[in-house]
């Protein structure tokens, strides 16, 4: 039989132990936010460099992007091997950066090559080829 000392003195340990795992909680919850901000950070910074990359690219390959672009009938944008192992090469710095889920590899790649080419079309042949592991 418990006498009312043990008792009282049961009911303070657990009131302890559920402070503290309250206050273990909160300090997980702020170690995980600031985590997930340095993610997000990082993720931005990932990104902006990538944008840096494509704008040089597409500077150094200018007069021919120009060109394209001043067609009143545009051939259909093509992608050199050069051109298309940097793509790969700045997709891949971007997965392994952002930690992007496979599932969002094709929406990436196409991006990427959207935006590098300015075109309105991506050949699937190329995407499976920059999202190749």
């Amino acid at each position: 039989m418990l006498d009312t000392h043990d008792t009282h003195d049961t009911h303070i340990d657990i009131a302890r132990a559920a402070i503290e795992a309250t206050f273990l909680l909160r300090r997980h919850s702020m170690v995980a936010n600031a985590a997930f901000r340095r993610d997000i950070d990082h993720s931005r910074c990932v990104i902006a460099a990538s944008r840096e990359l494509l704008k040089r690219l597409r500077q150094s390959h200018g007069d021919d992007t120009a060109r394209a672009w001043e067609d009143a009938d545009p051939a259909p944008f093509a992608v050199s091997a050069f051109d298309a192992d940097v793509l790969r090469a700045a997709f891949r710095d971007l997965v392994l950066g952002t930690n992007v889920p496979e599932c969002q590899w094709r929406d990436l790649a196409k991006t990427l090559v959207l935006e590098y080419a300015g075109c309105d079309e991506v050949q699937i042949g190329l995407l499976d080829w920059i999202t190749r592991k």
